[in-house]
């Protein structure tokens, strides 16, 4: 699995597209603050419907603020467009 930690070091576009639909910035220092298994979670849960959309939410802010002390930025409508 050394090659997948690898390949989380930076915020894979699967994330970064889970992201957008949930409305959150994530900082790529606030990722790598993340642990590999909390990254692998982040990746592989799917965040489809509205359920799914708000439950990827808070534990995407969850998991930030155990390891930063800090809620993850809310994207802006101007960053949204």
């Amino acid at each position: 699995m050394v090659g997948d930690a690898a390949d989380l070091d930076l915020i894979p576009r699967a994330v970064r597209d889970k992201l957008d639909r949930i409305g959150i910035k994530l900082h790529l220092k606030e990722w790598r603050q993340l642990s590999v298994d909390e990254r692998r979670e982040l990746r592989d849960t799917a965040c489809e419907d509205a359920p799914a959309v708000e439950s990827y939410r808070q534990r995407l802010e969850a998991m930030v603020h155990r390891r930063t002390g800090r809620m993850p930025e809310k994207l802006t409508a101007k960053r949204i467009a």
